[in-house]
C-alpha cells in the first residue's frame, strides 16, 4: 500500500473554495498518474472518496461547481437533444487501401507532385483505431466543446458525454514541454473515441444479464455512448480518447505530425505513444507489419495503420482532394482469418422454405468473436468450396463482421456433402425454384417454415410481440398449439403455462402483448405476413394505395402494376400470395380472431423541404441505419420507392450497392454517396 496520505475534509468548512481547488488539483494529479504514467499511488476506493468529497462540497456550494470539474465525468444534467456544431476546418475522411502496391503508388504520386524522390520523404505512422472520430476544442487551456465528425463540415455537439472520458483532461497541463509553458489560446484536437475490449465485454455481460440486447462491436457501443443524451449513463460505459491530428490552433506550433503528437502528450492529451513511429517508408511499413502481428494483444480494436507525410509544410503543399487529404492514406489490415475443422453440416429451413446449409465448426476466435457456425449459403457455394465434414477450413470475418468459409485448407476423410432431397423439418421432397440457386420445401404447413414465419411475424419491425422468442415458438409449433399465424391469437394462459419456463406473470404479459398487436398499422401487418419481395418500403406503398386489407385483396395484378413504385415482380408476388388458398384462409382467420390493422398514417402531402422527391437506399450504410435514413427523408416530405425506376429522384449508395446503382446510372437518376446524403439531410433539416 502506498504511503500517500488518505483524503480528508479537514479545513473544508473554513474555506470550501480553497478545498475545492485542492481536491480538483489532487484528482487531476491522480488521473495523470493512472492514465499517463500507468503508476497509480492510491486505491480506487481512495480515489472515489476524493471525488465524493468534491461532489459534496459542490452540492453545498453550487457556485463552486464549474463545467470542467472532475465530478462532471460521472454525469451532469442530461441534454434535451444533440445540437449541430460546425467544424472550423473540415474533418476529412481518408483514402484507404488493402494493397501494398497501392501504397507504393501513392508514395510515388507524392514524389511526383512535390518534385522529390520518394526516399527523401519522411512519414508518420500510427494505428487506425476502430472508434468514432471526434474533435475536442480547448480554449485557453480548458475543454470547451466536443463535436463528432458528422458529414465533415457539421457534427453533433457531444460535450456533455465527452466530459465523462477520464483520460481526456478537462484542463491542459500548465507546462507544455517543448511547446513552452503557455497553454494555447485555441487548440482543436482530432482523435478517436474508443471502447476497450474489456469494457465492451463488461457492458455486454451486464446487458445480457438484464435481458437486454448485446451491442455488436466496440465501435457501435462507443458511437452510441457518445450520442446519449444523459451523461450519467455514458459514465457507466467508460470511453477513452486517442489524439491523431489537429484542427485550428492558436499559440500551438510544431514542424510536423510526430512533434505535434509529442507536444499534445506534454499538455496531458492521450496519443498513440509507442504505437506510432516516424521514419522512412520502409520503417513505417515495418511498423505496420508489427501492429498487424500484435493487434490481438492490444486492448482495443485496430483495423489498419494511417500513414502521413510528417512535415506540415509539405502537407500544405500537397493539399486535399474533394473528400480526403492527399498527404495521408489508411493502410487497412486484411480481413481477419482463422482455421477450424468442420464438425457437422446441418440444414436450416427459412420462412420461404429455402434450405440453407450451415457448417458447425470447432470454436475459433476470429476478430474478437468466437465462431461456431458459418453459413454455406447454397449448393453452388458448397460445390465451389468442395467442403465436407472433417475438412480443415479457412474462416474469414468479411469486414470484421460476417463469418464465411474462404477455402478448404486440408481435406478430411469424409465423403462429399450434398443438400438433402427431402426437407429435414417435414420430409417433403424439396424443389428447385426457376431462376434461383436455392432449393425449397413446398409444404406450406412445414413446421420449419412455420417457425421461421412466426419469428418474422412477431419481430420488432413487424407485429412487435415481445417475449415470443425462438425457443418458445419452437415449443408452440412442435406441440401443435400453433399451426398457422392466426393461431397465435387463440393462445390462452393454460396453454402457455404448460410450456417450459413459463410462469403466470410471463404468460399474462405475453397475452397482453399479443392482444395489443391486433391493431398494428396495416403496413406492419403486410410486412409481417412475409410476402416475397415485400419489405417495409413496399408494404408502406401498398398500404398507401389500398388503405384496408379488403381493398388490397380486391386489387388485380394489373392494378398493382400501375403503381410505379411496385413493379411487375412485386405485383405478381402479392397477387400470388393473396390467391393462395392457404394464405387466404390464414388472412380470414386473422380477421376472425380480432386482427384489425389500423390504416396507415396520412402523409403530409406536399409539405417539407423534400416534398415531391422520391428516395431509394442500396448497399450498407455506416453512419446511420437504413431505417433511420428512411424515416428522416419521410419526415422531410419525401416518398420512398422499393425499386429503381424513372420516377426515382435520388438513389443513396452505401458500401456494396449491387445492381440498383447500375440501373440508376442508366436511367440518369441522381446518385448520392452516404456522405453527400448526410450533408443534404443537414441542409434540409436546418431549413425545415
Amino acid at each position: 500500500m502506498s504511503s500517500e496520505r488518505k483524503p480528508t475534509a479537514e479545513g473544508a468548512a473554513a474555506d470550501p473554495a480553497a478545498r475545492v481547488e485542492r481536491l480538483v488539483a489532487e484528482i487531476r494529479r491522480h488521473d495523470r498518474l493512472y492514465f499517463e504514467a500507468a503508476a497509480p499511488v492510491i486505491s480506487d476506493g481512495e480515489y472515489d472518496a476524493l471525488v465524493r468529497e468534491l461532489a459534496a462540497l459542490e452540492r453545498a456550494h453550487p457556485e463552486l461547481l464549474r463545467p470542467d470539474s472532475p465530478t462532471q465525468r460521472v454525469g451532469g444534467a442530461p441534454v434535451a437533444s444533440l445540437t449541430p456544431a460546425e467544424h472550423r476546418r473540415p474533418m476529412l475522411s481518408l483514402a484507404n487501401t488493402y494493397d501494398r502496391g497501392e501504397v507504393d503508388e501513392w508514395v510515388d504520386s507524392l514524389g511526383s507532385f512535390l518534385g522529390l524522390e520518394a526516399r527523401q520523404l519522411v512519414f508518420a505512422c500510427e494505428p487506425k483505431l476502430d472508434g468514432l472520430a471526434l474533435e475536442v476544442v480547448y480554449e485557453h487551456g480548458r475543454l470547451a466543446r466536443a463535436i463528432t465528425r458528422g458529414d465533415g463540415r457539421v457534427g453533433d455537439d457531444v460535450t456533455h458525454t465527452v466530459r465523462t472520458i477520464r483520460n481526456l483532461p478537462q484542463a491542459l497541463h500548465a507546462a507544455g514541454g517543448a511547446a513552452g509553458s503557455r497553454t494555447p489560446a485555441l487548440l482543436e484536437v482530432r482523435g478517436e473515441a474508443i471502447m476497450t475490449r474489456a469494457t465492451f465485454a463488461r457492458v455486454n455481460r451486464e446487458r445480457t444479464t438484464a435481458g437486454e440486447e448485446a451491442f455488436i462491436n466496440p465501435r457501435n457501443l462507443a458511437s452510441g455512448t457518445l450520442k446519449l443524451l444523459d451523461p450519467a449513463v455514458a459514465a457507466t460505459r467508460p470511453l477513452q480518447f486517442v489524439s491523431y491530428g489537429l484542427g485550428e490552433t492558436e499559440g500551438f506550433d510544431a514542424p510536423g505530425h510526430a512533434e505535434a503528437m509529442s507536444r499534445l502528450a506534454a499538455l496531458g492529451l492521450p496519443t498513440a505513444g509507442v504505437l506510432g513511429v516516424r521514419g522512412t517508408l520502409d520503417e513505417v511499413l515495418s511498423h505496420h507489419e508489427r501492429l498487424l502481428a500484435g493487434r490481438d494483444e492490444l486492448d482495443f480494436e485496430v483495423d489498419g495503420t494511417v500513414i502521413k507525410v510528417d512535415d506540415f509544410l509539405l502537407q500544405e503543399r500537397l493539399g486535399v482532394r474533394s473528400k480526403s487529404p492527399r498527404w495521408a492514406i489508411a493502410f487497412k489490415f486484411p480481413a481477419r482469418q482463422g482455421t477450424s475443422v468442420v464438425l457437422d453440416i446441418h440444414v436450416q429451413v427459412g420462412r420461404t422454405g429455402a434450405l440453407t446449409p450451415v457448417a458447425v465448426v470447432a470454436p475459433v476466435h476470429v476478430a474478437g468473436v468466437t465462431i461456431e457456425s458459418v453459413t454455406l449459403h447454397n449448393k453452388d457455394e458448397i460445390a465451389r468450396l468442395g467442403v465436407k465434414v472433417g475438412d480443415r477450413v479457412l474462416i474469414e470475418r468479411a469486414g470484421d463482421v460476417i463469418p464465411k468459409i474462404v477455402a478448404v485448407t486440408e481435406a478430411g476423410p469424409g465423403e462429399a456433402w450434398r443438400l438433402p432431397d427431402r426437407c429435414p423439418a417435414c420430409g417433403t421432397p424439396v424443389q428447385p425454384v426457376e431462376g434461383e440457386v436455392a432449393l425449397r420445401c413446398p409444404n406450406p404447413r412445414c413446421p420449419g417454415v412455420l417457425a421461421r414465419r412466426i419469428e418474422h411475424f412477431v419481430s420488432r419491425l413487424a407485429m412487435d410481440i415481445e417475449g415470443l422468442g425462438e425457443k418458445l415458438i419452437g415449443q408452440l409449433v412442435s406441440g401443435g398449439h400453433v399451426r398457422e399465424l392466426a393461431d397465435l391469437y387463440r393462445l390462452d394462459e393454460p396453454v402457455l403455462l404448460g410450456l417450459e419456463r413459463m410462469g403466470e406473470t410471463s404468460a399474462r404479459k405475453l397475452l397482453q402483448r399479443i392482444e395489443a398487436s391486433k391493431t398494428r398499422p396495416l403496413p406492419r401487418l403486410l410486412y409481417a405476413l412475409g410476402i416475397r419481395h415485400v419489405g417495409e418500403t413496399a408494404a408502406e406503398v401498398l398500404a398507401a394505395h389500398w388503405p384496408s386489407l379488403a381493398a388490397l385483396r380486391a386489387a388485380s395484378e394489373d392494378e398493382l402494376q400501375q403503381v410505379a413504385d411496385i413493379g411487375p415482380a412485386v405485383a405478381a408476388s402479392v397477387r400470388r400470395f393473396l390467391d393462395d388458398p392457404d394464405e387466404a384462409a390464414n388472412l380470414d382467420h386473422l380477421l376472425e380472431r380480432g386482427v384489425d390493422p389500423a390504416p396507415p398514417a396520412a402523409a403530409a402531402a406536399g409539405s417539407g423541404p423534400l416534398a415531391g422527391q422520391s428516395f431509394l437506399f442500396t448497399g450498407t450504410l455506416s453512419r446511420l441505419s437504413r431505417r433511420e435514413a428512411q424515416e428522416r427523408v419521410k419526415a422531410l416530405g419525401a416518398r420512398l420507392l422499393s425499386a429503381v425506376s424513372a420516377n426515382l429522384s435520388v438513389l443513396v449508395v452505401g458500401e456494396k450497392p449491387g445492381s440498383k446503382l447500375k440501373k440508376a446510372q442508366e436511367l440518369g437518376v441522381k446518385v448520392l454517396t452516404e456522405e453527400e446524403f448526410v450533408g443534404m439531410l443537414r441542409e434540409a433539416e436546418g431549413g425545415a
